[in-house]
């Protein structure tokens, strides 16, 4: 009864491992050394840039039955991380991280910092900030044209909702997550 018992355990543990959704994530680093003339002293200026995409493993519902279903090839997601090291330390001094987000209007790309992000289109021209609320669930988001509420959906996209004073009505628009860039 007491290997029954130890073989029923082993079996639920295994089976609660298979149950995550499988994703493909490719990673790239590249690493550049700057020198810099600082003050009559030359200063080591290391900067990092790590790319990483993820995409789901997805195969056509139709063929769900079958061994060797056909793949189907969603949205990849694109985060660049990038640190620089000012001084001869092992650390990073900074570190900022970039993703990819276009909507009906164009492509933007949101930059993080400490209070939350700042969002710029293609050009780098800063187009709004938004700054995360104090329940890190909401970000208070201030662009050129409104000023509203975002959050972050299931699918990783951001949704900002604003009051539209000519439409005299709640206007939401959603930012989706992109990799061409």
């Amino acid at each position: 009864m007491k290997y029954l018992i130890y073989a029923f355990s082993l079996l639920m543990v295994t089976g609660a491992y298979a149950q995550n959704k499988p994703v493909d994530k490719v990673e790239e680093t590249k690493t550049k050394t700057i020198k810099v003339n600082k003050d009559g002293k030359i200063v080591e200026n290391k900067v990092k840039v790590t790319t990483s995409k993820t995409q789901e493993v997805m195969t056509t519902p139709k063929d769900s039955s079958t061994i060797n279903n056909q793949r189907v090839f969603p949205k990849v997601k694109v985060t660049k991380t990038i640190s620089v090291d000012n001084d001869n330390d092992p650390f990073y001094d900074t570190t900022d991280k970039v993703i990819y987000y276009t909507d009906e209007n164009g492509k933007y790309l949101f930059t993080s910092n400490k209070k939350g992000f700042t969002m710029s289109d293609a050009e780098s021209n800063d187009i709004g900030f938004a700054a995360r609320s104090t329940n890190n669930e909401y970000y208070i988001l201030t662009m050129d044209n409104y000023s509203g509420v975002g959050y972050f959906n299931e699918a990783g996209n951001f949704v900002v909702e604003y009051y539209n004073a000519d439409l005299e009505m709640l206007v939401t628009k959603e930012f989706k997550s992109d990799t061409k860039f």
